[in-house]
């Protein structure tokens, strides 16, 4: 015989907007884990250096529509990414989940 009991969501009897990490389970985060760190510091590491050079690239040879489209890829890709470390330390506000 087999159980149809589902597990109920763990509920919360604090407002959400003040959670963190100690008080609020993971699970009724954005997201339902805190990013890596480490992964996400060298991420945002790798498209600043990429911003620098691109930068350079397109200046030198002046291609400015080239210039102008990795600057605004590469600059999107930094911001997403300091999001993610902001949700490291507190996956609860939606701030930097819409960063």
């Amino acid at each position: 015989m087999t159980s149809t009991a589902t597990a109920a969501k763990p509920e919360i009897t604090i407002p959400y907007g003040e959670c963190t990490l100690e008080t609020c389970p993971v699970e009724l985060a954005q997201m339902p884990y805190a990013p890596n760190l480490a992964g996400n510091v060298l991420y945002l590491s790798i498209f600043s250096i990429c911003l620098v050079a691109n930068i350079g690239v397109g200046a030198w040879y002046r291609t400015w529509g080239y210039l102008v489209a990795m600057i605004f890829g590469c600059v999107l890709e930094v911001l997403g990414y300091v999001g993610r470390i902001k949700m490291h330390f507190n996956p609860f506000p939606e701030d930097p989940f819409l960063l």
